[in-house]
């Protein structure tokens, strides 16, 4: 039974029965867990005003390993403060944790890569290196992670004069004579992609790789988060027209 305080985030809440919420919780400690918060819905208490996504919080959970109830809840930092574009990539990378994560497996370094993304959404940064950084993290996590450097028929160390394509579950290799497509990328983006240094090409290759390798374990159902985003910013351009 796990009752000791939780650093966690709010992943994702729905209403459960008559007055409580069923929440994802995304924690430093156990990982992610599902908890029932009995009796917060329809009032305007501490505790449902805490319920919120990119609050920090504490908390004191027990009950069954399926699902727990939690039991005490409150602020452990102030909340951060995303909108705009910001807010749809931490809604996209809440998304991905909620939809890949195993319950109560702990990722003690995901979840501060987690909290230290968010932190640099909140104050400006460039978002797409911000966002394919993440990814490689959360692949690598799961236990997907992709060498970058070797071609993984060969052995041999990525050359950046030389072409490479992705195959799933297994890596990069030389792509073959004649080949054309959008899985072709160059040594030298895989070479970037290692060192976390972001041109245009290697985060294109990076936006390539990583989407391609989460399709593969989200399965057929979108991402409601990237749905959202492109409905909200193609509404928003043509207003501007």
């Amino acid at each position: 039974m796990v009752v000791e305080p939780l650093h966690g985030f709010v992943l994702h809440r729905r209403a459960y029965r008559e007055t409580s919420y069923l929440t994802d919780i995304f924690t430093l400690e156990v990982g992610k867990i599902s908890a029932v918060v009995k009796g917060v819905r329809g009032n305007k208490g501490d505790k449902k005003s805490l319920l919120q996504p990119f609050q920090p919080l504490l908390v004191s959970i027990s009950g069954k390993h399926e699902l727990r109830n939690l039991n005490q809840l409150e602020s452990a930092g102030k909340m951060l403060n995303l909108g705009g574009q910001a807010l749809f990539c931490a809604m996209y990378l809440n998304e991905l944790l909620n939809r890949l994560l195993p319950k109560e497996v702990p990722h003690p370094e995901l979840y501060e890569y987690y909290y230290q993304s968010l932190t640099l959404l909140q104050n400006g940064c460039e978002m797409e290196p911000c966002l394919r950084q993440f990814e490689l993290i959360l692949l690598d996590e799961l236990g997907y992670g992709i060498d970058l450097l070797h071609d993984f028929e060969t052995g041999q160390i990525v050359e950046p004069e030389i072409d490479y394509c992705l195959v799933l579950e297994q890596g990069v290799k030389t792509v073959e004579s004649g080949s054309v497509g959008s899985n072709r990328f160059s040594g030298a983006a895989l070479i970037a992609m290692g060192d976390n240094s972001w041109t245009t090409e290697s985060l294109k290759c990076a936006k390539y790789i990583t989407r391609t390798a989460l399709a593969h374990l989200l399965g057929h159902k979108p991402l409601k988060s990237r749905e959202l985003f492109q409905q909200t910013w193609t509404k928003s351009a043509f207003r501007k027209k």
